[in-house]
């Protein structure tokens, strides 16, 4: 004898291996983004080293300087936000713009941070 499904239960039985396959191709796109790492930019290229500090610049220097910011690398909390409970610590926090209150240009815009010269300039 033939027994016909309803196609509520015909359209149920579709509707998991329909949505497996994007699920899947979309895990897979999310899992391989995740685990690429960036090229480093070339030699001159405008990447993150034209922005920030050299790595192993000595803090306070010219070269400790992140353009990005305006403020020196060692320092930058948004660049490196691990150095935020320190800041915090000493009292030098603005709450309000999430910034050291040493750094935060909108409740002290008298504020000048420079850039230090490269060293042998005059």
């Amino acid at each position: 004898m033939f027994h016909l499904r309803s196609t509520t239960s015909f359209f149920r039985s579709l509707a998991v291996p329909t949505l497996a396959v994007p699920l899947a191709v979309l895990g897979l796109t999310f899992a391989l983004a995740c685990n690429s790492t960036p090229e480093a930019p070339a030699e001159g290229s405008s990447g993150w080293a034209s922005v920030h500090g050299r790595p192993g610049a000595r803090p306070g220097s010219h070269d400790d300087w992140c353009g990005e910011h305006q403020v020196p690398e060692s320092l930058c909390t948004r660049c490196n936000p691990t150095l935020i409970p320190a800041f915090k610590a000493s009292g030098d926090w603005c709450e309000e713009h999430g910034l050291p209150e040493s750094q935060c240009l909108i409740c002290n815009p008298e504020l000048r941070i420079e850039r230090p010269p490269p060293e042998g300039s005059p």
